[in-house]
């Protein structure tokens, strides 16, 4: 798991997850969802062909063919922070029996972000379950 020592923050964000009906009403607002404490996994860049159980491009996976470059636990609101070498990675999200995946980039890639030197790159990641539309 990460820890910042004398490393500067350069990626950080905050986990939601979003239950029930998350519809908006006639008029209304879409729930935004609550803080979501669970782990943060950030991989080498993953395209679609390397991660299993996701033939359908669902937002759960179960298996993840890439390496582990790092990992941290969010805070009880969901907030997560830490320091990346420069590059492109791809983050998931533990939740359930798998991970989660934030969005697919472009038709091939898996939630691709990418950490410039010297910037901060901001993730904020909003958990849909199944049950959020129901």
């Amino acid at each position: 798991m990460s820890q910042i020592f004398g490393g500067k923050v350069n990626f950080k964000g905050q986990v939601k997850e979003q239950k029930n009906n998350a519809m908006p009403l006639k008029g209304g607002t879409v729930s935004k969802g609550l803080g979501f404490k669970t782990i943060v996994y950030v991989y080498a860049p993953t395209t679609v062909p390397e991660i299993d159980d996701n033939k359908t491009l669902g937002p759960i996976t179960t298996k993840i063919r890439t390496q582990l470059i790092d990992s941290v636990q969010t805070d009880n609101l969901g907030y997560f922070k830490m320091h990346l070498q420069p590059g492109k990675y791809s983050v998931f999200v533990k939740y359930e029996n798998g991970y989660y995946i934030p969005f697919f980039s472009g038709t091939n890639w898996v939630s691709l972000i990418e950490i410039k030197a010297g910037a901060v790159t901001n993730l904020d990641i909003n958990i849909s379950s199944p049950r959020s539309y129901e």
